[in-house]
């Protein structure tokens, strides 16, 4: 019965598609975040591929749509998204692992990054704009709030994620959360509803509980450094500061014993067996580089014990007994794609993170675009968490981190055309914007 309502909820989405493709990219967002079919406990309803479908009605809109343009803007990141999927293509077909898993894991990854160049091409008004923010959000906001009143309720018990999603682990699902609560905070700044306000700021609490509950060290570290940089960039620091205190005083006052044990070995890491594993980790993911600098191992090198451990032949490195994931964004993508596919994945970064820069930078002084200064510093907050936290969990093509940023390049590419009758930037016609100093 769960099964067959989540079904008519689905098929009742898919007319709004063809209203517009833009609904096509939400409703592929909520059904790929939310992973809301993991909701139904077995049966035929839960293995179908509800994204699979989404996705090919939302080309079929775009294509038949006589008001939206069938043109990609292209960007600094739309090239370097598109030297990235190209590049991982190659790779794959030097690709260490059996050829079926390879080329398994090349759609999945390629399907996120086309997803997210449809989403943004059609994110072509800041009313698109920030609906996609409400949906990225609340997705897996809802969540977080479920995980953090289960863990109340249970005594502060650890949480996960969706089981069968990218978030399941408990350290993937502390990232994800991470990224989102910077975007709360932009949500409830620019609504005029107190309600909506008051909403978002207890949503906002209950997801930083959440991310505490789920017993990450990683995502301890990194909720610290995305709050420094997220109290640092806001400009309600009085009210930013009274909500960091008053979750610092909830979780020392009602977190368990076993917590405060869990997070205490992050100064004793060496005698902790899962930290040093890591460490192991992406030692091996060094000596793979090694091997083979250019192409990497290709994907899921790391989980096939057999191939791996021919490459540590000659080493003292101990060997892989199970398969096991590099724990690392940074190793994910220097094992699996080489020093080239490394070299790549951080410029996205990195040129993310100038995009948001030049938000704050272009919108500063002008009222009428407080909108983009704020999501600006909040991006930065963003960066901050998923570069820190990514640091220990295997995320290098977490759809909703490739969503977010592509979410900063349109407001950029919106500002652009806001700003460019002033004689400082290319014109409105240019499908490209320039790089920051």
């Amino acid at each position: 019965m769960r099964g067959f309502g989540f079904f008519l909820a689905f098929v009742a989405s898919l007319p709004f598609i063809f209203v517009t493709p833009f609904n096509g990219v939400m409703i592929w967002y909520v059904f790929s975040l939310g992973n809301f079919h993991t909701l139904i406990w077995g049966g035929p309803f839960a293995s179908l591929n509800y994204a699979y479908v989404i996705a090919i009605l939302t080309c079929l809109s775009w294509a038949f749509s006589r008001t939206d343009k069938k043109q990609l803007p292209i960007t600094p990141l739309v090239a370097l998204t598109l030297l990235f999927s190209i590049w991982i293509t190659f790779t794959s077909w030097f690709a260490l692992a059996p050829s079926e898993d390879v080329w398994t894991k090349w759609i999945t990854v390629q399907k996120i990054l086309f997803m997210c160049l449809v989403g943004y091409a059609l994110t072509t008004t800041r009313e698109r704009l920030n609906q996609l923010i409400w949906v990225v959000a609340l997705t897996i906001g809802l969540w977080g709030v479920k995980g953090a009143l289960w863990s109340i309720l249970h005594g502060g018990s650890e949480i996960h994620g969706p089981d069968g999603g990218m978030l399941a682990d408990n350290n993937d699902f502390g990232l994800g959360l991470i990224l989102i609560l910077p975007l709360l905070f932009y949500q409830r700044q620019l609504a005029t509803n107190r309600h909506v306000r008051r909403a978002l700021l207890w949503m906002g609490f209950l997801v930083t509980l959440a991310i505490v509950f789920t017993y990450s060290r990683g995502a301890l570290v990194g909720v610290c450094a995305m709050g420094a940089v997220f109290w640092l960039r806001s400009r309600a620091k009085f009210t930013t500061g009274l909500l960091i205190a008053a979750v610092a005083i909830c979780i020392y006052g009602f977190a368990p014993e076993q917590w405060f044990k869990r997070m205490s070995t992050i100064e004793t890491y060496q005698d902790d067996g899962s930290a040093m594993s890591r460490l192991h980790l992406w030692q091996i993911s060094l000596r793979i580089a090694q091997l083979h600098p250019v192409t990497g191992g290709g994907f899921r090198v790391t989980f096939w014990p057999t191939v791996t451990n021919n490459m540590l032949r000659g080493t003292d490195l101990e060997r892989l007994a199970k398969p096991r994931a590099t724990h690392s964004i940074y190793f994910d993508a220097l094992s699996e794609h080489g020093w080239v596919g490394l070299f790549l994945f951080v410029t996205i970064f990195l040129y993310s993170w100038a995009n948001c820069s030049w938000l704050v930078r272009r919108s500063r002084d002008r009222p009428d675009l407080a909108w983009a200064n704020l999501l600006g510093r909040m991006g930065q907050a963003v960066l901050v968490g998923y570069a820190t936290a990514g640091t220990f969990a295997s995320q290098a093509y977490l759809d909703e981190y490739w969503c977010i940023i592509f979410i900063f390049d349109a407001a950029r590419r919106m500002v652009s055309k806001e700003i460019a009758p002033t004689g400082e930037f290319r014109t409105v016609r240019s499908t490209s914007h320039p790089v920051p100093a």
